[in-house]
């Protein structure tokens, strides 16, 4: 983006003062309040499941634009030829799909305005999808895509101890992908981008020429600055403003200051904890901290006004005793009010790379409670003068962040790309295989069949009929003996010619956009190696679904690609259906130790070795669940626990760098061990698709195919209907909803 330009200005968030609380809400405020007339009537804020009022929203901000997003309505999936999967399809991952959603509302409101500056909080990873589809189809090629740094959900996972689900590791995946594929990182300081860094793994040669630094400007409600603070005295109350939250370390205040008091029994004023939307059972938490007797002198304030606020900040010794703030918005105002400030110094946002000076603009304690205590003593003792502090200024950063990708090409499809369809006695579905590749709208395909040693008749024949194929493109490799899937895959790799490879199952089908679409996106994209794409499963015997109009899959699979944490758990890089560049594959060849898992081995080294994944929000490929499939056949518990142990010693990372890949590790143990299954969406929030159900069901009617025929005919009559008339039903209502 060229400085100058007017395009518009595109802010997305979750929350936004006065109509919502939280600190992301106070950021966007101040934001919006100090932009000036012609940057405001340029700017949209996409408000994310809040419903603020349009009238009262340009009544605090005139000149704006208000877009509510709501992500509790399946909408929209379909508009444009998607194939978007459905809210049900994102087990374990609800941040994944209010992406989608933003995505979409993102599209259709570039169709209406040229959007040069787009920004996203790094909480709630709410950008992955609109970063993945720029990658992978050029969207908003020509705009600055950026995240701002706050305090995301991975870094206060990281501040204080509390559950860790399974979801929340997929957030932490999704957010560090949004910070790893954005085209700028908005910090506010140094120490925040440093520690941020750090908890996420990044490498500084890829993480510091992305950084843009930009503090959100303070608004002190025409209070006008403090050029000291308010002198220390024995009447002087002590105040820290809260919401209770662990990592804000309210316990370190209490028993700072109970202690502090016991030491110093002339200090007659109160203790002040100033809170605000909280719960009752969070401040009898707090409240439990205080001792007996000295429970007069504590004083839990809620629910006052703003100017209430101000006032009680500026008589006050105010303390900050966090483990971490993205910025300390909160200290610099009161530091302006004139304040009295005693910060943590621990916390990266007060640390001495920050504006903060122990002893000229605050001072400073270690974190501890007995440090805090005679910080509180030196704080009277001393009665030091403190000036109010510096606040850091940087242009807004639409106007320093020009745009550094390269224009998006259309490829010309010189690229040769090689499909390996490993194949073993599934001659009943390899022909339907073979049709989805030559149905592809990229024609510079070979299609490399690699039999591995198939026994069945009807696959040998299948084999020999393609063997003589009419279309030159295709090739069968046999093999002398059966080698099993992975060496059988490798065989393929090894004599593909393509700079690309696109690995598909002889029982599964591609969707024909998908070849051209990952060509183009790894052409334009030359840090990328992998496209990954959702997927939609049909059931054998069910015929293959359309690749164009409404298609509602009976379940599905949705990645993220880089999947640093709930990989360990769970395939969340991608299935085995993926485009590579060969040269990648040369590198990482199929674990062919492995009996199963062979392809999220794959992935999860890929992934450790600093590897980038691309992954679309459409559904391009098709897979057909089979009774009789490697990996989706019942297996006793003690195998399930065999083949994990197995894959975790052959691929997870040799050293485990990030603090969070511990509790994983634990974590994903325990589910291997206990057999946990993670269920899936069948009919809408109502129903649970369950493997072992439908799989039983599968072996029942199969043996009834072969005892009593005529009972299963009739069966299969009605049971087609019933399918039918549902299917009719969902499109139905997926289109209502459009």
């Amino acid at each position: 983006m060229a400085v100058g330009r007017m395009g518009h200005l595109v802010f997305v968030s979750t929350e936004l003062f006065p109509f919502t609380p939280g600190d992301i809400g106070q950021s966007m405020f101040r934001m919006l309040r100090a932009m000036d007339a012609s940057d405001l009537t340029r700017t949209t804020v996409v408000l994310v499941d809040a419903a603020v009022d349009v009238h009262a929203f340009q009544a605090s901000y005139p000149g704006a634009d208000l877009l509510n997003v709501s992500t509790s309505v399946d909408t929209d999936r379909f508009s444009q030829g998607r194939q978007h999967p459905p809210q049900r399809a994102y087990t374990h991952g609800k941040w994944h799909w209010r992406s989608a959603v933003v995505f979409r509302a993102l599209v259709a409101l570039a169709q209406r305005i040229s959007i040069d500056y787009l920004e996203f909080p790094d909480r709630g990873a709410l950008g992955f999808c609109t970063l993945q589809e720029r990658r992978l189809t050029g969207f908003l090629a020509n705009a600055a895509l950026a995240v701002r740094l706050h305090s995301s959900h991975t870094v206060l996972l990281h501040a204080e101890a509390q559950p860790v689900a399974l979801e929340d590791l997929n957030h932490s995946d999704l957010e560090r992908k949004c910070l790893r594929d954005c085209d700028r990182v908005v910090f506010a300081l140094d120490g925040i981008a440093e520690a941020t860094r750090e908890i996420f793994g990044f490498a500084v040669e890829e993480w510091k020429p992305r950084l843009l630094q930009h503090a959100v400007p303070l608004h002190r409600n025409d209070a006008g600055p403090g050029v000291h603070a308010a002198p220390a005295s024995p009447l002087q109350p002590i105040a820290v403003f809260t919401r209770l939250r662990r990592f804000e370390r309210p316990d370190v205040f209490v028993r700072g200051v109970a202690r502090f008091f016991r030491a110093r029994r002339t200090h007659a004023a109160p203790a002040l904890l100033v809170t605000d939307d909280v719960g009752a059972s969070d401040v009898a938490r707090v409240r439990r901290l205080v001792p007996a007797d000295l429970a007069p002198r504590f004083e839990f304030v809620t629910g006052i006004s703003e100017s209430e606020r101000i006032s009680r900040a500026r008589m006050s010794t105010v303390v900050f005793p966090g483990l971490v703030d993205a910025f300390g918005t909160a200290a610099y105002e009161a530091s302006l009010l004139g304040a009295r400030l005693i910060l943590n110094g621990t916390n990266p946002a007060f640390g001495d790379a920050t504006p903060w000076q122990d002893g000229v603009n605050c001072l400073k304690f270690d974190g501890t409670v007995g440090g805090l205590a005679l910080t509180l003593e030196r704080n009277v003792d001393r009665n030091e003068t403190l000036r109010a502090v510096e606040v850091p200024v940087a242009p807004w950063p639409w106007l320093s962040t020009r745009s550094v990708r390269e224009p998006w090409r259309t490829h010309d499809g010189a690229a040769l790309v090689s499909v390996v369809v490993p194949h073993y006695n599934l001659g009943a579905f390899l022909a339907a295989t073979i049709e989805s590749l030559i149905a592809q709208t990229y024609s510079n395909i070979e299609i490399l069949v690699v039999d591995d040693a198939s026994t069945n008749p009807d696959s040998i024949r299948a084999i020999d009929q393609l063997g003589h194929a009419a279309d030159a493109r295709v090739r069968v490799l046999r093999q002398q003996g059966n080698a099993g899937l992975a060496a059988t895959r490798n065989v393929g790799v090894r004599t593909a010619c393509g700079k690309y490879v696109l690995t598909l199952d002889a029982d599964d089908l591609i969707h024909p956009l998908f070849v051209a679409l990952a060509v183009e996106a790894l052409e334009n994209n030359p840090d990328f190696d992998v496209v990954v794409t959702p997927a939609g499963y049909f059931l054998d015997g069910e015929a293959a679904p359309p690749s164009e109009g409404h298609v509602d899959f009976f379940s599905y699979s949705v990645f993220s690609g880089e999947a640093v944490l709930a990989g360990l758990i769970e395939n969340k890089f991608s299935t085995a259906t993926a485009l590579f560049r060969k040269t990648v594959l040369d590198l990482f060849p199929y674990d062919e130790s492995l009996g199963c898992y062979e392809d999220w081995s794959l992935f999860m080294r890929m992934c450790e070795a600093g590897h980038r994944f691309i992954v679309a929000t459409d559904v391009f490929f098709l897979y057909r669940k089979r009774i009789d499939s490697m990996v989706h056949a019942p297996r006793e518990a003690a195998a399930r626990r065999i083949e994990y142990n197995d894959l975790i010693r052959t691929s997870a990372p040799a050293a485990i760098r990030q603090k969070s890949r511990q509790l994983v590790m634990g974590i994903g143990s325990a589910a291997a061990s206990d057999g946990v299954a993670l269920p899936r969406d069948l009919f809408g929030n109502s129903g649970r698709y369950d493997d072992s159900v439908v799989f039983a069901a599968l072996k029942v009617s199969r043996w009834i195919e072969r005892r009593i025929p005529w009972l299963l005919r009739g069966g299969l009559l009605v049971a087609g209907g019933l399918w039918r008339a549902y299917r009719a039903l969902s499109n139905r209502r997926s289109v209502q909803s459009e």
